[in-house]
């Protein structure tokens, strides 16, 4: 009974990064109609998607110094509180200025979630099981893209993108209750510094992340965060069939998701390297070959296979190669991580409304090359038998 209430808390965990990854991702979603009732462009509308993740990322790197002992559950659940009233402001926003508010608390609830949830998951379970309670509640985030973000667009364009928001903020109270009730209390035993902050960053396998992070997340994010007008004007997708596209999309992501975890056990920078390359081949079939619907259908759970498998690589990455300062380089991976989605979502942004998609989909496809490249150099100059830890 005790083994099955502790999964059960991996699992409370898995939906609340769900509940995350919908709330930060909802605006994709919903972009092409939440723009014009806000009477602004899709560009301006990505901001919806850059504030809340950049100061994600400040609040992931002062939640282990602020945090100290605080049991880390009531930080995941104080995180969840957010998304409450984040989906509550967003759901009454009058004008785009008062949804940039709300999404301040998305925000928050970002970067306070990312930052423990990987200690939070492995002190559910022993030490054997570290890797599986990992893949378990990060599936969470490959789960959000096959239900959360679709299902939030399906209601976004059929029932309204405000209700969609209403949605997420129910959701989220229940997943706090559970997350209350199954989740066994995690504690650091080390109250973390800004100085072993400061000493994790130079960590060599922590800066490797962060520059693996870098360059895939913002390189994904500028072109992610405006697939749908992708889906729309290049494939000729009508809106009617965005959700869909993104349903093949996350099924394919949830896949990814579990299907790298055999990689991961072996060696975790292969296991960045085949994803990251994989990444880029997929874009560059949508610089190339998207041009209508049947190929956008072909393309798009190619794109997600490998995109769902990128958090959880990353973090195994972390676990693997900075094992001495796992907490802070996940509070760091995880600051870096959320700040390139906003970044992304901001270049981006800049990109479309200057000099279209075409743009767009070579700034990510040459950024994801150049990530192929950092991962190459860290196999190439690291012990062999380190590599494979």
């Amino acid at each position: 009974m005790d083994s099955a209430r502790r999964w059960g808390g991996v699992v409370a965990l898995a939906l609340g990064i769900f509940i995350l990854i919908t709330i930060e991702e909802l605006p994709i979603g919903v972009l092409s109609v939440m723009a014009p009732d806000l009477g602004v462009s899709a560009g301006v509308a990505g901001l919806a998607v850059t504030v809340p993740g950049v100061l994600a990322g400040i609040v992931a790197v002062l939640t282990p110094v602020i945090v100290r002992g605080l049991d880390r559950r009531l930080v995941l659940v104080i995180a969840l509180a957010s998304v409450v009233l984040s989906s509550l402001l967003s759901a009454v926003a009058p004008t785009f200025a008062v949804l940039l508010i709300a999404r301040l608390f998305a925000g928050v609830s970002i970067g306070l979630y990312w930052a423990v949830l990987a200690i939070v998951a492995i002190g559910q379970v022993s030490r054997e099981h570290t890797s599986r309670a990992l893949t378990v509640a990060f599936g969470g985030a490959g789960a959000a893209l096959v239900l959360g973000v679709p299902v939030a667009a399906w209601i976004g364009t059929h029932v309204g993108w405000r209700t969609a928001f209403v949605v997420v903020g129910v959701a989220a109270a229940v997943v706090a209750v559970l997350i209350l009730v199954l989740v066994k209390p995690v504690r650091s035993p080390v109250k973390v510094t800004p100085s072993m902050m400061l000493a994790a960053a130079r960590t060599r396998g922590v800066r490797y992340a962060v520059a693996l992070t870098s360059l895939v997340v913002v390189a994904q994010f500028i072109t992610y965060a405006y697939v749908s007008p992708i889906l729309l004007e290049r494939a000729g997708v009508p809106v009617t069939q965005v959700g869909l596209m993104l349903l093949v999309f996350g099924i394919a992501g949830l896949i990814g998701n579990f299907a790298v975890a055999a990689l991961l056990s072996r060696s975790a920078p292969w296991g960045v390297l085949v994803v990251s390359a994989g990444m880029g081949v997929a874009l560059l079939a949508v610089l190339v070959l998207m041009r209508s619907p049947a190929s956008a259908l072909a393309i798009m759970p190619l794109w997600g296979l490998f995109v769902g498998a990128i958090s959880v690589a990353i973090q195994a990455f972390v676990n693997t190669q900075a094992t001495e300062v796992i907490e802070e380089g996940t509070a760091l991976n995880s600051a870096v991580f959320n700040t390139a989605i906003a970044g992304g979502a901001l270049v981006g942004g800049l990109i479309i409304d200057s000099a279209g998609q075409t743009a767009l989909i070579v700034t990510s496809t040459v950024m994801i090359a150049a990530g192929v490249l950092v991962a190459v150099n860290y196999l190439r100059t690291t012990p062999r038998a380190h590599v494979g830890a």
